[in-house]
């Protein structure tokens, strides 16, 4: 990659951090009203780039807005829905590993870790719909995960939140932890990716989309082994992010593309971070016809990166877009990846 587009990448992490500092609480779109989503993934952000004060304001604004059954709504009050409960249950337990002393209360417990806890227990209370067998739909109806709203289907995003809300809470090998996994490789769309949630309907097969795909991957991160779908998915991204996406699907992509090549080849990974997709062997991206052994290596995720970034400006600002190209920057370091590994059953539909 070149020295000045790497220069630029770091000159805008740099400004990115300090409109973090000052504005962690955010809605979707400036000017916009506060929203759980956009506040939880600043104070995810923050943590990823230590930054305690913008992540204990963000964390604590979700905090108030916790209902006494332990869920939170996405306007931030008791209305719903509640699918917002996961990002917040990870923001709280990335704040509490990062700052434990912050984290604790008078009375020497953790207002973070009742906090997750007390989400944890709302979302494993919280399950979606099962519809009964049909040759309408592709996928395994009777699995159960997480719906967008109450009384409707689990669909993939609610329950890929769900389930990196749970590992990183301690409860992989909850029984809600265990099928929510299943559900997503389930989910996954013969010859690669996901959508919202559905593989065939009437006889004929979906598109996947790049957000619910990266999505899915995060939270399947270390979950062993890994399956045939989940290859055909990295495979499938890794041609997307060669294309203009959006900038949220390309977070999403990008984190779920760098959880897999770490997992590949560690050393790959150099000390500020950064993986060189074009050293993997999985590698799809890469400068033209350049040679893997020229020494002028292109750092293809900078450019990526950089790319969208200059097509946000374009757009104009907007803090939640802005934290998680922020958030994909990370690459391995993210903190959505700090997982650790764990053993799916097998045996079953949507196993691997």
């Amino acid at each position: 990659m070149d020295v000045d587009t790497t220069g630029q990448l770091t000159q805008w992490s740099d400004q990115q951090k300090q409109r973090l500092i000052k504005r962690p609480i955010v809605g979707y779109a400036p000017g916009e009203s506060a929203m759980a989503e956009p506040i939880a993934m600043a104070a995810i952000t923050a943590c990823g780039y230590q930054l305690r004060e913008p992540a204990e304001a963000a964390c604590r604004r979700l905090l108030k807005a916790q209902n006494n059954d332990g869920s939170i709504s996405v306007r931030l009050n008791d209305s719903g829905p509640f699918w917002t409960t996961s990002l917040a249950a990870i923001a709280w337990r990335r704040f509490e590993r990062i700052w434990p002393e912050v984290a604790k209360t008078a009375q020497s417990g953790s207002w973070c870790k009742d906090a997750y806890r007390r989400a944890i227990d709302f979302l494993t209370s919280f399950r979606g719909e099962v519809i009964p067998p049909t040759a309408t739909f592709g996928h395994d109806t009777q699995l159960v995960g997480w719906p967008w709203v109450e009384g409707t289907h689990s669909w993939l995003e609610p329950t890929a939140m769900a389930l990196m809300a749970m590992r990183q809470c301690g409860f992989a090998k909850h029984p809600r932890a265990v099928e929510a996994a299943k559900l997503l490789l389930d989910r996954q769309i013969p010859g690669g990716g996901a959508n919202y949630g559905n593989t065939f309907v009437l006889g004929q097969k979906l598109r996947p989309h790049v957000m619910p795909s990266g999505m899915c991957l995060v939270a399947l991160h270390r979950f062993k082994p890994q399956s045939d779908a989940y290859e055909a998915t990295i495979d499938y991204l890794l041609g997307e992010v060669q294309k203009p996406i959006a900038a949220i699907s390309l977070s999403w992509a990008i984190q779920a593309l760098a959880a897999d090549t770490m997992e590949f080849d560690r050393s790959k990974v150099q000390d500020d971070g950064r993986f060189q997709w074009e050293t993997s062997p999985l590698a799809a991206v890469k400068r033209s016809n350049a040679s893997r052994k020229d020494p002028q290596r292109f750092n293809a995720r900078d450019a990526i990166l950089w790319s969208a970034v200059e097509r946000q400006e374009v757009l104009g600002e907007n803090p939640h877009r802005q934290n998680l190209l922020m958030l994909a920057a990370l690459g391995p370091n993210s903190p959505l990846l700090d997982l650790p590994y764990h053993s799916l059953p097998t045996g079953q539909r949507g196993s691997p």
